[in-house]
């Protein structure tokens, strides 16, 4: 649902040129109907989202069904290898459409020519910061022209959005970061930090709040590194951001061990806030003290478990998230036994495993050891079993629990997915008079290793 922009209305069709001009030779291009296909992170969403409503402003149609387009726009994303080719596989299906195809975001940045080969008749191909200026880049394709423009043309202010939920409300607090990490490319795509006024993030929140929003998505490449071009930090945000009034919850994106380490304790002190779902994903990528020294992250295995345990010890009902690469270059079976010793003994609530694949400008695609398929293949099975383990055992403090929960999404087979507090995926049957946004309380009655089972 979230990959597609959805229809908000239809608008009357405009012209880009005034139809009562006489001229001879002078064309007259209708206003058209846009499609857009996102992939990526939150912050890929936003930018659609933006996309949409600058559109939107001028006159467009933004529709769900493509076959309705006038034009298409995918909103691209490489973070990662599978991601990028299921991008390029899905370029190479519209390479014959007749249609306009806009290709936008992170991966022109990374790899201009792999994209260029899978889409050889792209009306244009422009960067994550050139969504700003959609509005003229679509009226340039739709008058024949032809371009390329990946130029960081960044810009900060409010900008009108298109959204993609009526639930989740969006706010990107900042782009780029000030990391060095070997193995990434978004660094390539998205520059260094440029965090947001703060004061223009708090009237976005309480923008979206006011229109019925119930969860606030803070969203940046490290969230903990907000504000530091500017004077201030994360924490300050989150103070603004919690004495927004209305009832709803706040999720705090990604952000690295070492960014939210430097600012443990003010940020445990606010975070306790009830206007936070006590959610944190903190990606350690390794358990390895030397793959994460070759992948240049800025802490140690150690410092990731102290932060877990502390964060726990304030907040023992914490869902912690992170990441795992598997695979990386040289990554011997000691360096693997080590990321499943600290999985063991920290308990993640939920583990995102990638196995390593070179990205394009990425260091580490010119280390030497790469590691076999098969093995990654292998290791990542490995460590999938015991993530199901230790996520089960993490899932038995809340077996009998009860509270409110908030709707916020349909199941499969008759159910809705719930979250509460500590942003819980519970699973509960639906029920006549419900519906997406409603507000029900719950008992946990079973469990599973990645969701709870609840009844009303």
């Amino acid at each position: 649902m979230l990959n597609n922009v959805r229809r908000l209305h239809e608008r009357a069709t405009p012209s880009f040129i005034n139809p009562k001009s006489k001229r001879r030779g002078v064309a007259i291009v209708p206003m058209s109907k846009v499609f857009i296909k996102t992939y990526g992170c939150a912050l890929n969403k936003s930018d659609t989202e933006i996309m949409g409503g600058i559109l939107e402003r001028s006159g467009y149609s933004i529709v769900d069904d493509i076959d309705e387009a006038d034009v298409i726009i995918v909103n691209t994303c490489g973070v990662k290898e599978p991601t990028e080719h299921r991008v390029l596989y899905y370029l190479r299906r519209l390479s014959n459409s007749k249609k306009k195809v806009i290709v936008a975001g992170c991966l022109p940045k990374m790899c201009l020519e792999r994209v260029k080969r899978a889409i050889p008749n792209f009306s244009a191909i422009i960067g994550p910061y050139q969504i700003y200026k959609i509005d003229k880049i679509v009226k340039r394709t739709l008058m024949g022209e032809r371009f390329v423009d990946i130029s960081d043309d960044f810009k900060v202010g409010k900008f009108p959005r298109h959204h993609l939920s009526k639930l989740v409300g969006i706010v990107p607090i900042a782009y780029g970061c000030l990391g060095g990490c070997t193995y990434c490319s978004v660094k390539i795509a998205r520059g260094r930090l440029r965090s947001r006024p703060l004061d223009l993030i708090v009237d976005e929140v309480r923008e979206m709040v006011e229109k019925g929003f119930k969860e606030i998505w803070l969203t940046a490449q490290d969230t903990g590194v907000y504000g530091k071009d500017l004077g201030y930090n994360l924490v300050d945000l989150m103070e603004r951001c919690k004495d927004v009034d209305g009832k709803f919850f706040i999720r705090i994106g990604m952000m690295t061990p070492n960014s939210l380490g430097e600012m443990l304790e003010e940020f445990i002190e606010v975070f306790k806030d009830e206007r936070f779902y006590k959610f944190l994903h903190i990606p350690v990528q390794s358990g390895s003290n030397r793959i994460l020294k070759m992948m240049r992250r800025r802490y140690t295995a150690e410092e990731f478990i102290e932060i877990s345990k502390k964060v726990r010890e304030s907040i023992p009902m914490v869902s912690i998230a992170t990441d795992i690469i598997v695979g990386f270059p040289s990554e011997s079976p000691e360096d693997f036994e080590e990321s499943i010793r600290l999985l063991r003994e920290v308990k993640p609530d939920v583990v995102n495993i990638s196995r390593y694949g070179d990205r394009p400008g990425a260091e580490s695609s010119k280390f030497k050891g790469k590691i076999p398929t098969h093995i990654k293949v292998e290791r990542s099975r490995m460590m999938s079993k015991v993530i199901d383990k230790v996520a089960y055992e993490r899932n038995k403090i809340w077996l009998d629990w009860s509270g409110e929960v908030l709707i916020t999404e349909y199941g499969s087979r008759d159910s809705f997915i719930c979250r509460n507090f500590a942003y819980k995926p519970i699973v509960i049957k639906r029920s006549e008079g419900l519906n997406v946004g409603n507000v029900v309380k719950v008992r946990v009655v079973d469990i599973r290793p990645h969701f709870l089972i609840g009844s009303l």
